[in-house]
């Protein structure tokens, strides 16, 4: 009997993320919704195509890049209307009216906590900047910024640094609700299952047909989406098998009868970290605490750095109180095996402790692999 192939376990396993996302798009080209209301199989096909729907909603390009550059070019406005505004009172040091040089030494001396704050972390600089500002605006040094006639720089920085602080909060509001909502992780067995149901449908449709009615047209319109699909198959699973992923011919129901047979597949590794400790300098009455630029070690299993398909780096990544996301660079990295990764830690990190995790890309995977270290480190 003519039918639909159905989704096989290895097609589930192997198939990347945009490979499912192409197959799906075929299907939904396809079955259309005018074939559901013909053949009565609208209430599948809806539960399908909603799924699908949000599959590629949750679906699109790693925004991550777009987001960190929008958060740099904030801070660098920020930053430079602060170098702006501490220039301008250096300058007024030097002015040949003594009100004015008054004024300024006033405001160097307000400013003086702050002057570095553009070379710490994103929150350690907000607030820093906030202090600033409060500091410029009471009564004590307020007549001095009007004296030398930088309200306007102050007034702008401290709208340059709202901003840049209501863009990190949106972005890690953005981050919960993300966490909290489906996955491509999630939705795909979803989308999958529902296409078994129609496919299933389809085939009980011609099944039906070629016993019962003998309906020639219908068996010819049911049998060419047929052929079609099953291209689409045959299409995905030549895809798999050129990158070594044989994807297997057997249709899921037949897989399961003849599952006790099968060679027992090994169990996958579980990623994890093991041991984390620094290679130089280290206190060994606090052995969580990491010199910066200074060489670090983590031991355990699957800790393999590998980039995705996609070209997504994979990535030691340090993460603060307010989930700024801090990325090492490839040439910190000295070492790179499954069970040993060897970096020079951070030195442009502020002081401070941090959560750690690893994010790799395994056997071609689109997503990452994130392997978090369960304890808070401190970088001295």
């Amino acid at each position: 009997m003519k039918k639909i192939k159905g989704v096989t376990k290895k097609l589930r396993n192997y198939a990347r993320n945009g490979e499912h996302v192409d197959y799906h798009t075929n299907v939904t080209g396809t079955i259309t919704p005018e074939i559901a209301e013909k053949y009565k199989i609208s209430k599948q096909y809806s539960t399908y195509t909603g799924w699908f729907a949000q599959e590629k909603l949750i679906y699109k390009p790693n925004t991550e890049f777009e987001q960190t550059e929008e958060i740099e070019a904030k801070d660098r406005v920020r930053d430079e209307i602060a170098v702006f505004l501490k220039e301008q009172i250096d300058s007024f040091l030097r002015y040949p009216v003594e009100t004015k040089k008054a004024a300024a030494k006033l405001l160097e001396h307000a400013s003086k906590p702050y002057v570095d704050a553009y070379n710490k972390s994103y929150a350690e600089n907000t607030a820093e900047v906030n202090a600033w500002i409060a500091a410029l605006k009471s009564d004590a040094y307020a007549s001095a910024v009007t004296e030398l006639g930088l309200d306007e720089a102050v007034a702008k920085l401290e709208e340059a640094n709202t901003d840049f602080n209501e863009t990190m909060k949106e972005r890690s509001r953005e981050k919960r609700l993300r966490d909290e909502k489906e996955t491509m992780k999630t939705i795909r067995p979803k989308v999958d299952d529902a296409y078994v149901a129609l496919v299933n449908a389809i085939n009980a449709l011609y099944l039906a047909n070629e016993i019962a009615t003998q309906d020639e047209e219908t068996r010819e319109e049911l049998g060419a989406l047929i052929d079609e699909i099953n291209s689409l198959i045959i299409q995905l699973e030549d895809v798999l098998e050129r990158r070594g992923a044989s994807s297997g011919t057997d249709d899921e129901e037949e897989e399961e009868e003849t599952e006790e047979e099968e060679e027992p597949t090994p169990e996958p590794v579980t990623p994890e970290i093991t041991k984390f400790y620094p290679k130089e300098n280290a206190n060994p009455d606090k052995p969580l605490e990491f010199p910066r630029n200074k060489t670090a070690v983590l031991e355990g299993k699957g800790l393999k750095l590998v980039d995705s398909p996609e070209g997504k780096k994979a990535q030691l990544v340090l993460i603060n109180y307010v989930e700024q996301r801090m990325p090492h660079e490839d040439s910190a990295i000295l070492l790179n095996t499954d069970e040993k990764i060897e970096f020079t830690m951070m030195y442009d990190a502020a002081e401070g402790q941090y959560n750690f995790q690893i994010e790799t890309y395994p056997n071609g995977t689109e997503e990452a692999v994130i392997i978090k270290y369960p304890e808070t480190i401190t970088l001295i």
